[in-house]
This record gives C-alpha cells, sequence and structure tokens, in this order.
C-alpha cells in the first residue's frame, strides 16, 4: 500500500551513520515495509521515534500551519522538565 502524500513540503537533511547502521536499514527495506531505500526507513524510524518521545513525554506535541508556502509552528512548544 502506498503511504498518503505528505501534506507538508519536505526538506532534505544529510546524515552520517555508520557502516553497519546502513545495513541494518537496508535490512528493513528487504521486505518492502520500511520503504524502498536506506533513507526512506531512516526516516520512518525517525518519525517513529519522534512520536514516542511525545508519548514519553521527552517531546511536546506541535502544531503547525501552512502560510504563504511556509510551515510555521502555531506556538512555541511548553518547555518538559
Amino acid at each position: 500500500m502506498a503511504r498518503p502524500t505528505n501534506s507538508f513540503e519536505s526538506v532534505t537533511m544529510t546524515i552520517a551513520v555508520t557502516p553497519q547502521i546502513k545495513m541494518y536499514l537496508e535490512d528493513l527495506t528487504a521486505d518492502g515495509m520500511y520503504g524502498c531505500s536506506p533513507s526512506e526507513a531512516a526516516r520512518l524510524l525517525l518519525g517513529q521515534a519522534i512520536e514516542q518521545k511525545i508519548k514519553d513525554g521527552a517531546l511536546t506535541r506541535r502544531k503547525f500551519i501552512v502560510q504563504n508556502g511556509d510551515v510555521t509552528p502555531t506556538a512555541a512548544p511548553a518547555l518538559t522538565s
């Protein structure tokens, strides 16, 4: 099943990983459950990790709006201790 269209524009980031991490990401793409490339698997895992940090209370969920083509947070997140 294809993933839904992203309602926000994507931005490109470059990260460096070890060869071992790259191999794990390649393993995750073998059956297509985590996308078709190591980069897509990394994106999905990063999203899951951030979602878990929100559930754990380490991050506060932000709300965003699109204004004039730019993504803007509606308010600064509350700081968690």
